[in-house]
């Protein structure tokens, strides 16, 4: 009887029309300083050469997965089932990693083996420049352990998880029926990371470990500009919000879920979609300070709303 030894983490890349980027993805995945994984890519029916770009990368670790188009969280849910590894991290097709992300992920699962999600900050990519994002809420910087509270650390910086930078047990995935929503466009990884984060602890290591390429085609944030209401997926974390029990974390999760619906709010307001901002507005729960702030939005004349987009995005 052949035993085949079972690597220690599978990387899930979901794959569609990356064909100028995932090459280079790949290769900052195959250069870790942690070698024990696989790779499992799941081509989403792309209509490139991206697949041919893949299979022409020789690495015996390497499996591509072919289905018909069905978005980016049924590859990374195909991706999760055909994982042989205990722990999946995943990287997506234009993002890439520095050489020590595996390496940091394996020492704060040992630091932390309890934890039900475990990541690294990131820095962001756009135009040529990298910027690091704001990690706030944490007992101090730099960190390694346990977070406190990650809704607060969400509420007061930005956000702190990215998905090519974070790694989660398998088992995870099914001792609490969690996956990936399908059908949404966006708000899909922020669902998943606030459901883990509902029922485990969460480990994080404030190294910069992951590159999120923000420019790169196809991106998910070239798209989100079309999209009109919250999504269900996010929401419905209010119906698991009895996780808490500590007040304390309740407090935060509910504002965690008004960031996101001033999220919501700003979005329609970039494409002119004022009517969608006041519904959401006013068919939600909102602490008077951001009632107020969403209100302001709302009613902005847009001149002056550019203008104080444009000038952060400057920043």
């Amino acid at each position: 009887m052949t035993i085949i030894n079972k690597p220690f983490f599978t990387v899930v890349i979901p794959l569609y029309n990356k064909q100028n980027h995932v090459k280079k993805t790949i290769e900052t995945a195959l250069n870790q300083i942690f070698q024990d994984f696989e790779i499992v890519v799941v081509n989403d029916g792309s209509k490139d050469e991206s697949p041919k770009v893949v299979k022409s990368i020789n690495d015996s670790r390497i499996k591509i997965i072919d289905q018909e188009n069905a978005g980016v969280s049924v590859a990374r849910n195909r991706g999760i089932k055909e994982a042989k590894a205990d722990y999946i991290a995943f990287l997506d097709a234009d993002d890439l990693w520095l050489p020590d992300f595996l390496q940091t992920i394996y020492d704060l699962i040992y630091k932390c083996p309890n934890a039900g999600m475990y990541a690294t900050a990131y820095k962001i990519s756009e135009n040529g420049k990298t910027k690091s994002v704001k990690i706030t809420g944490l007992p101090s910087i730099p960190f390694k352990g346990y977070i406190p509270n990650y809704f607060k650390c969400v509420v007061l910086g930005e956000n702190l998880v990215w998905t090519s930078a974070v790694c989660i047990p398998k088992k995870v995935f099914y001792a609490h029926d969690i996956s990936f929503p399908e059908g949404e466009k966006y708000g899909e990884d922020q669902y998943v990371w606030g459901r883990v984060a509902l029922e485990k602890k969460i480990a994080y290591d404030t190294r910069e470990c992951a590159i999120y390429v923000q420019d790169a085609e196809n991106n998910t944030v070239n798209t989100t500009r079309r999209l009109s209401l919250p999504q269900n997926s996010i929401m419905s974390l209010k119906n698991y919000n009895s996780r808490l029990y500590d007040q304390r974390n309740k407090k935060w999760f509910d504002r965690y879920i008004e960031k996101y619906l001033i999220g919501s709010i700003i979005k329609n307001k970039e494409n002119r979609n004022i009517k969608n901002s006041l519904k959401i507005l006013l068919t939600n729960k909102f602490s008077y300070k951001n009632y107020l702030n969403g209100l302001l939005i709302c009613f902005m004349p847009y001149a002056l709303f550019d203008y104080i987009k444009n000038k952060k995005n400057m920043k």
